[in-house]
């Protein structure tokens, strides 16, 4: 019996011991399994050291085990440093993370790679599987996953996993969340769904749906739309990147459960369901880059869960701000609409988004003017209305901390607007934590307000392209800046000393100020600094090594276009690696500096506008890895290689204005930009130069021979050609038409002959076609195709034929129309006033014949004054850009116009056979600068309506049967500084007052009736003007004035006596006129040497019938263009209205 008892107690004990290691231990089948599945893993953190065979598996890094039955139900081997949003994408590229994910190691075939995952499908009572962000790279996603019944979480979103996802996914039935999403900035995984309803159809209950980036090019709309209709519990459905096409499909709408829709990066070309204003528990919304149209629903933003939105990227999708935005809403914070189509002004109900912390309406049709209501939002963290058309002012956004009233605004950007007012000077008072400030290319005006000493946060400033003035304050308070742009503004004064307290800073911009002095000596302080620009401002003093010799971090450095002298030593070696160093107009003198054979980064390096001289040594061709290359207008002399084959980079190569000679060389084949003019190369143009892929080819003002090879644009790419100015001979190849891009095409001032080739015509892209000063013969040729052609200049040829009026008007964009000394006859095309843009118009030197149209004052290019003082610029290639210049008659000299030739209007009809009348209409032309009508055969008066043309600079009527009175009218052109009448019929007396008095007798020549006192010849009784019948209007004005006459004839008298003091010996004293001239000359040439000026042009005096110059008067002067007399005596400018002068 008490055996028995004994036996019985030890059975008890032995079966509770049993059952006590059963329930605390895990299944060895289970921890077998997961001890192979670590085996094929590779694990460099170390983040699966504790699972080893002598431990409980219950207890090891990543499982979960049920607490009663001690199944492993959960795995979760996520990435930490991948998983935590939001920063999950950042740290994806850290080293951190690298190290922390797991992968598998490399195997051989795809079913190996599979058998990788094949243990864990031993854990059947599984619930959650997260593999997510590790490196399972090239594993499909495993087939048998439907062997997992009770899983229901499953992750293994960028993990690497590639292929199709199987269909047998259907069969998990308990699954709730199923994330299989990719990022293509994490993960290179390529996962493909094809038939969705099939595998997706059977889960009902699915609450959570993340495929972001898998590839559904090959699921049709109505497919997934069918999917997904039947899971009603549905609260998260996210399908961002997938290739998705077709429309929104409206079933969404009936998934009144969903909190997130994201949808963006998809291509749905449709609206946005208006039914989705049903989706009450809607909390994100997220369809941007959809390429969306139509108009947001007007109830969309204005559900009442929802907290994010975001329709960027959709330029066809639009709407009106004030019926878009909720008229009051608690739960909004978030709302981007960027490079959208939304427009209107901004309502002032904005404030009553009270949860609002991001606003971003950038790059929209945003109009009117902030409203300051904006500024009471003050949990405001990131605005952005960047891009858009605001005007006005910024408002006043004023802290207020005893009210407890404080702006945690980080980010503010505004740029690319109209704002025309002052900043505010509480900008940078009230925004404590402000980080980023955006306020670039506006219209501000004003001083930039002091920053405030709690300012300690602001890391970029960026106030570029306004109109700011005064000078920078200091900067001690902002001491955090990494970024500092307060380029092309008007900011003026030195450069305050406290840049140098700025350690933090990466980028300085200063560029295109009118700042003076030095640059200061502390800024080498800046040991953190990789891009300083100075260039463009009036800095002088000198810039040596000690400036430089700290900032090792210096990466780009431009002080071009400054009074600034570049002095360094010889034997300085930079401690950084430039790769971008601009020292143009610097006053460098000698060779090229020694330390640049110390640098093997420089990308950019432009050294022009010096005193460079001797050979460009092989080095800087070997040595640099250079894309562009600038070393014009210096000295540089010799031969260059025949052909240069490094470096392989280069694509811009600008060596023009230097002293090179020998043949042409041939750059290296990347070159895209090429100038080689105003040099001495001679012989002939390589062949080989039309394998080029030339965007940019200029070899003008050169000594170049021979004919234009016609494989010159076989490139095909070009859009800039001049070959002007030099000796090429032959015809115009038609390859010509191979140049399908070509906009410039120069030939001026060479020997070709031949006619215009009919191809021309169909150069699509001309916009500017210069063929001046040839040998050219025959008719003109159709250009119907030309659409696009501004400029054109066929001058000094021999051509020949009659303008029609189709022809005219196939140039509808024509804006200057040369065709001066040729042969071109019949009359004047009465069309070209219907050429709307036309503001030059030079017939001259040619056999024209009939009258001046009536139609010609119809010109709309010459009847308003110019807006646009832009210079025409064209093909603006890797920042090199083509700046036209056009030769023009005026003053009688020919002049050459580049910057301001958008300024100019002319009309030059002169040296033909034109008769008639001189229109009376054109008085209209109120824009015109010149009027050249001499040498003609026109007779009649002059119309008193050219009084009106009130910017008329130079007047020529000289040399026709012009009859009558000199209009009193023409007293009112103020502008007036060339007049010539000479050789008419002109009688009566000279118009004595006005600017008809500041001409010589040279300018009424050859009138034999003509009288006054600018011909010394006194009249001998007073001119009888035509009257016009006062009217009853005009009695009663003159009738109002008969009580001052009096007065003001007394004063009159008063006044002429004096003046006729001191005038009247310099008028008939030639003498005291010559020394009153010269002190003139000695003062303005005294005061205006001293102001730069870059308005100087270079003229040509030619040999006109009209002018009788010395041969020592017949050569190139400077002068400027608004000058109104020169002294040919001295080459000085003798009018005070001058605004420079130079003295040769």
């Amino acid at each position: 019996m008490k055996f028995s008892q004994t036996l019985l107690w030890t059975l008890v004990g032995f079966v509770l011991l049993l059952q006590i290691c059963w329930v605390s231990c895990c299944k060895e089948k289970e921890k077998i399994s997961l001890l192979d599945f670590k085996r094929g893993l590779h694990d460099p953190s170390g983040r699966l050291k504790t699972w080893n065979n002598s431990t409980d598996c219950c207890q090891w890094n990543g499982i979960k085990c049920d607490d009663i039955t001690k199944h492993v139900i959960w795995l979760d081997l996520h990435n930490p440093r991948g998983y935590n949003p939001p920063g999950a994408l950042q740290n994806s590229t850290d080293a951190g993370y690298s190290k922390m994910y797991l992968t598998s190691f490399s195997v051989a075939s795809n079913k190996d790679k599979e058998d990788v995952l094949s243990p864990l499908f031993n854990l059947t009572m599984l619930e959650r599987l997260d593999l997510s962000y590790n490196a399972f790279s090239g594993v499909g996603v495993p087939q048998q996953l439907d062997t997992l019944k009770n899983l229901q979480y499953l992750n293994l979103s960028n993990a690497g996993f590639v292929g199709m996802i199987p269909r047998k996914l259907g069969n998990m039935s308990a699954l709730r969340s199923l994330d299989l999403s990719t990022n293509s900035y994490i993960s290179y995984s390529s996962i493909t769904i094809e038939d969705m309803q099939m595998w997706i159809g059977n889960m009902r209950d699915l609450e959570e749906l993340l495929l972001d980036g898998v590839n559904m090019m090959q699921v049709a709309s109505d497919e997934w739309d069918k999917a997904i209709s039947t899971m009603h519990g549905l609260r998260r459905l996210q399908m961002s990147n997938c290739k998705l096409s077709g429309p929104i499909p409206p079933s969404l709408a009936n998934l009144t459960r969903l909190t997130h829709l994201h949808l963006d990066g998809n291509s749905f070309f449709s609206s946005i369901p208006s039914h989705f204003q049903n989706l009450s528990n809607l909390v994100s919304l997220k369809l941007s880059k959809c390429k969306l149209n139509g108009s947001i629903p007007s109830d969309l933003l204005s559900l009442p869960n929802l907290q994010e939105v975001d329709l960027s990227t959709n330029p066809d999708l639009g709407g009106n701000l004030s019926s878009i935005l909720p008229r009051h809403s608690a739960s909004l914070n978030s709302l981007v609409l960027s490079t959208t189509s939304v427009e209107g002004a901004i309502p002032d109900s904005i404030a009553n988004i009270s949860s609002l912390t991001l606003l971003d309406l950038s790059d929209c049709i945003v109009q009117g003017q902030l409203p300051p209501t904006i500024a009471n939002l003050t949990g405001l963290v990131m605005l952005d209305i960047s891009r858009n058309q605001l005007r006005g002012s910024i408002p006043s956004f004023e802290a207020k901390p005893h009210l407890g009233i404080s702006f945690p605004l980080t980010h503010i950007d505004l740029s690319y607007n109209q704002l025309d007012s002052y900043i505010p000077s509480m900008l940078f008072g009230a925004f404590r934590k402000l980080r980023y400030v955006d306020l670039s290319q506006n219209r501000l005006t004003g001083a930039i307000p002091s920053p405030d000493m709690n300012l300690t946060s602001l890391t970029h400033l960026d106030l570029s392209y306004n109109e700011l003035h005064g000078t920078i304050s200091s900067l001690a308070n902002i001491k955090s800046l990494v970024l500092l742009d307060l380029s092309n503004n008007n900011l003026s004064g030195k450069i305050p000393p406290s840049v140098g307290q700025l350690l933090s800073i990466e980028t300085l911009d200063l560029s295109n100020n009118v700042l003076t002095d030095a640059i200061p000596h502390n800024i080498s302080n800046l040991s953190q600094l990789k891009v300083l620009s100075l260039s463009s401002n009036r800095l002088s003093g000198n810039l040596s090594e000690y400036h430089l010799h700290n900032l090792s971090s210096l990466v780009y450095l431009d002080i071009s276009n400054n009074v600034l002298t570049v002095k360094l030593s010889p034997t300085w070696i930079p401690h950084n690696s430039f790769r971008t160093l601009k020292l143009s107009s610097c006053n460098m003198e000698g060779q090229l500096p020694a330390f640049l054979t110390t640098q093997y980064d420089i990308s950019d390096l432009d050294l022009s506008e010096n005193r460079l001289w001797g050979n460009i040594p092989a080095w800087i061709w070997e040595s640099l890895p250079l894309i562009q290359l600038n070393l014009s207008h210096n000295f540089f002399s010799g031969a260059l290689p025949s052909k240069v084959l490094e470096p392989k980079t280069l694509k811009v190569l600008d060596l023009h204005h230097n002293n090179f000679h020998d043949r042409l060389p041939l750059p290296p084949p990347s070159v895209v930009v090429l100038d080689l003019s105003e040099n001495q190369f001679c012989a002939s143009i390589p062949p080989e130069i039309g394998q080029y892929k030339f965007s940019y080819l200029s070899l003008s003002h050169n000594n170049l021979n021979g004919s234009i090879p016609p494989t010159i644009c076989e490139g095909l790419y070009m859009q800039i050609l001049d070959l002007s100015n030099n000796g090429l001979t032959g015809k115009i190849p038609v390859g010509f038409i191979n140049c399908s891009y070509l906009e410039v095409l120069n030939l001026n001032g060479n020997f070709l002959e031949g006619e215009l080739p009919a191809q021309l015509g169909n150069m699509i892209s001309l916009r500017t076609l210069k063929i001046r000063g040839n040998r050219l013969n025959g008719t003109l040729p159709i250009l119907e195709n030309c659409k696009q052609l501004q400029i054109l200049d066929l001058g000094e040829n021999r051509l020949t034929g009659n303008i029609s009026a189709d022809w005219v008007l196939e140039l509808p964009n024509l804006k200057i129309l040369i065709l001066r000394s040729n042969r071109f006859e019949g009359p004047v095309p009465a069309d070209v006033s219907k050429i709307p843009y036309l503001q030059i118009l030079d017939l001259s030197r040619n056999r024209f014949s009939g009258v001046i149209p009536e139609s010609i004052s119809e010109m709309k290019g010459m009847a308003k004054e110019s807006e646009n003082i832009e210079a025409f610029e064209y093909g603006s290639i890797n920042r090199t850009t083509y700046v036209e210049k056009i030769i023009i008659r005026n003053k009688g000299l020919d002049m050459e116009y580049v910057r301001i030739l958008r300024l100019v209007k002319c009309l030059d009809l002169s040296n033909n056979i034109i008769a008639g009348q001189i229109p009376e209409g054109m008085g209209s032309l109120f824009g015109l600068i010149i009027l050249n009508i001499s040498r003609n055969q026109i007779s009649g008066v002059i119309p008193k309506s050219l009084g009106k043309m009130v910017l008329l600079q130079s007047l020529d009527l000289s040399h026709n049967q012009l009859s009558g009175y000199i209009p009193i009218e023409l007293q009112l052109l103020t502008f007036l500084s060339y007049l010539n009448l000479s050789n008419n019929n002109l009688t009566g007396m000279i118009p004595q007052g006005g600017q008809l008095m500041t001409f010589e007798a040279s300018s009424f020549l050859n009138n034999s009736n003509l009288c006054g006192l600018q011909l010394y010849k006194p009249c001998l009784s007073s001119p009888k003007h035509e009257s016009k019948p006062e009217g009853k209007e005009g009695v009663n004005k003159r009738r109002g004035r008969e009580g001052i006459d009096s007065f003001i004839v007394l004063m009159g008298m008063s006044f002429g006596m004096g003046v006729g003091i001191i005038v009247a010996p310099l008028l008939f004293l030639k003498k005291r006129r010559e020394k009153f001239f010269h002190l003139l000359d000695s003062i303005l040439i005294w005061v205006f040497d001293m102001i730069h000026c870059d308005k100087l042009q270079t003229v040509k005096i030619s040999d006109d019938e009209d002018q009788e110059l010395s041969e020592e008067s017949k050569k190139l002067i400077r002068f400027c263009v608004r000058c109104t007399q020169i002294d040919r005596d001295s080459n000085t400018i003798v009018d005070t209205e001058c605004i420079c002068s130079q003295k040769y």
